[in-house]
């Protein structure tokens, strides 16, 4: 039996980053992330027996009628698409027009706002027969099957599905036990050519998850709480580095992005990590998200040694009253130690800074701008924040009256959306053209990053990130003044 996993359509001005991206929003420069989950989707199908094909929609730059001709070529029995809040209406506006063209195919949807809202997707779109909610692929797996098999939709857990005029909701499916018992991702169909982001700086990259769940509690964080949960689950560190071994001597990777929510959990995995890839003597480089508090000069310094080069840190915030309000849990002296220890030992940073929480005031978003420049990290991204469907952000703000919007798209517009007594949305907004001016546009950082140069590859990634720093200064300027 034929399925098909897609990444469908977003249209208009920019390009839609959805897949594997925590928070969804247009770009104007084509870096899109690696749909390392749908590639784990696919496999998962692959491996029991089915006929999967994939469609990015996004890279392909199809329109939706290009989308529904691509999917009736095709003619799977199932689709399973790929959904997000901004994009929520081409989604299923692409599913309609898709059942249109092949009224006898079965369409699901995956994804954090689909799952959040299952039952209204389900009542008010007839062309969508089935929400696959939470961690996806085993669901989707177990729903392929019961079609081919033609088995009752009852019997798959984590299913919400229409029987007749009733709206079905099976219990949840619990999260993966064992993650080394999943295939690798099915890069041999969702190939990673052209998948890439500003942080890259190797020539062939693709990206890598090696556990689930995040065991932290942070207000503005959407998928811990409607896709892999709160409890963190790992694979063994053999496993990740197979597939590490893999990516490097089968399709030619020179540069992994690992998409754990946070990496360094585990520090004795971590530690068997770094010397297993010496020990296989592999030559691929690496980039990880990690937190402040779960890193020290031994595990950095492995790190190091086995060919990580930059490593994502959430600091959030400057001021400790927004950390704690945030939930966050970590201390700006720890922040100062993990960019001072990746500095020492030569690993390149970024320090993720967020505006706009609750309780959030001019003064708090000064603190923040100046704890940056404190910080020196190598890049640093300054947001708005953007309560997510299905976050305790979204919970706060919509029952305080705090959340502004007009429409699903604004959640990808580049405004603030939240307006507090303390806090406008214009303030939130001009804070962060400031951000990004005060940091980037200061000869301190312009000088450093120039003497860093080494390697041609290094040019690149400065020009890359350099683009992406204007792309976002134009963007959020051109959306303020519309």
């Amino acid at each position: 039996m034929r399925v098909t996993v897609t990444n469908p359509p977003w249209p208009g001005e920019g390009f839609g980053a959805r897949s594997d991206v925590r928070w969804p929003h247009k770009r104007r420069d084509k870096y899109i992330e690696y749909p390392i989950y749908l590639s784990y989707t696919v496999a998962v199908l692959e491996e029991a027996g089915f006929e999967p094909s994939f469609i990015d929609a996004i890279m392909e730059e199809l329109d939706i009628p290009d989308f529904a001709q691509r999917v009736k070529e095709i003619n799977p029995a199932l689709l399973v698409m790929e959904c997000s809040t901004p994009s929520i209406h081409y989604d299923l506006e692409s599913a309609a027009q898709v059942k249109k063209a092949l009224p006898e195919i079965k369409i699901a949807l995956l994804g954090s706002h689909s799952t959040f809202f299952h039952k209204d997707i389900l009542e008010e779109n007839p062309a969508v027969d089935a929400i696959v909610r939470g961690e996806y692929e085993i669901t989707a797996r177990e729903l392929a099957r019961a079609i081919a098999e033609g088995r009752a939709w009852s019997t798959v857990e984590g299913l919400s599905y229409r029987h007749g005029d009733e709206i079905v909701a099976n219990p949840d499916r619990s999260p993966i036990e064992d993650l080394d018992s999943m295939p690798f991702p099915a890069r041999h169909i969702v190939k990673s050519h052209g998948y890439r982001a500003a942080i890259y700086s190797g020539d062939q990259c693709t990206a890598m998850v090696s556990s689930r769940g995040c065991p932290f509690q942070c207000t503005f964080c959407v998928w811990p709480n409607t896709l892999y949960g709160h409890r963190f689950r790992a694979r063994s560190a053999e496993n990740v580095v197979d597939e590490m071994e893999e990516v490097e001597k089968k399709y030619g990777i020179d540069e992994i992005y690992f998409d754990d929510d946070t990496f360094t959990i585990n520090r004795k995995r971590v530690m068997e990590i770094c010397r297993l890839i010496k020990e296989r003597d592999l030559h691929v480089s690496w980039i990880a998200q990690a937190r402040v508090d779960t890193v020290d000069r031994g595990v950095l310094q492995a790190m190091k040694e086995a060919g990580c080069h930059y490593l994502l840190f959430g600091i959030e915030s400057g001021s400790p009253e927004m950390l704690a309000t945030m939930k966050k849990n970590i201390t700006l002296d720890k922040a100062r130690e993990a960019i001072r220890l990746c500095n020492e030992l030569g690993i390149k940073s970024q320090a993720f800074f967020l505006f706009g929480i609750p309780g959030e005031t001019p003064e708090t978003i000064q603190l923040s701008i100046n704890f940056a420049k404190e910080l020196d990290a190598s890049t640093v991204q300054f947001a708005v924040a953007i309560p997510q469907p299905g976050s305790p952000l979204y919970e706060e703000c919509t029952q305080n009256g705090w959340l502004i919007y007009n429409d699903w798209e604004d959640f990808a517009s580049g405004n603030a959306m939240i307006e507090t007594p303390q806090l406008s949305r214009a303030e939130t907004e001009q804070a962060r053209i400031r951000a990004y001016r005060e940091y980037y546009f200061r000869p301190q950082f312009i000088l450093r990053e120039a003497v860093r140069i080494r390697h041609p590859r290094d040019v690149k990634r400065l020009l890359r990130g350099a683009r992406s720093v204007l792309a976002r200064l134009n963007f959020f300027e051109s959306s303020r003044s519309s």
